[in-house]
């Protein structure tokens, strides 16, 4: 606001002054027609002049100078920001350059690290699939086992059957009651 009522003054005495020196202007082609001004308006419209602009620069000088101050403040202002971004901007530039540098070698980090988890992990799967094999392995083995053991006593129950029913009907034939329970009582002692 302050600064559009010094434009407006400044812009008033301006026309004040030019004005006159275009009536001036205007005078001297009258004049050159009608007669020879004479030196004394000549002199009171330079006077006239001087001390408008001399009253119009002191009371203009204040604002005057406190607009270029402020103006050349704010200038400078803005320089020292555009300044301090321009650093920011290119800090941050060299941040991101270096980790775009980085990147390269952070991905063959990765990727190694990768490789390595995946070998560790198929070495475990390996592992444990060993185990379950060998765990499958054991219990078949044990199956086998007890089935072996079971055939055999059945194996050796029907043999033992078998002789017996022959070693009966031989002894029918030949053995008394008292020895057939002799020879039952010493084959159950063997068993």
């Amino acid at each position: 606001m302050k600064k559009a009522i010094l434009f407006s003054l400044m812009a008033i005495f301006l026309l004040a002054a030019v004005a006159p020196a275009q009536e001036h202007a205007e005078g001297e082609a009258a004049a050159e027609e009608h007669a020879a001004e004479s030196p004394l308006t000549v002199v009171f419209r330079w006077a006239n002049f001087v001390i408008l602009f001399g009253a119009l620069g002191y009371l203009l000088r204040k604002p005057a100078r406190e607009f270029f101050e402020g103006r050349s403040n704010e200038i400078a202002s803005g320089l020292a920001r555009a300044s301090q971004a321009q650093q920011t901007a290119e800090q941050r530039l060299v941040d991101i350059e270096k980790r775009l540098g980085h990147l390269s070698v952070d991905i063959a980090a990765l990727k190694a690290e990768a490789e390595k988890e995946s070998v560790t992990e198929r070495d475990k799967v390996i592992a444990e699939a060993k185990r379950e094999v060998e765990r499958v392995v054991e219990q078949s083995r044990q199956e086998i086992q007890r089935f072996a053991r079971s055939a055999e006593r059945e194996i050796k129950e029907s043999l033992a059957e078998l002789v017996v029913d022959k070693a009966g009907k031989a002894l029918r034939t030949e053995m008394t009651e008292d020895d057939q329970k002799r020879v039952i009582v010493r084959f159950i002692e063997k068993l």
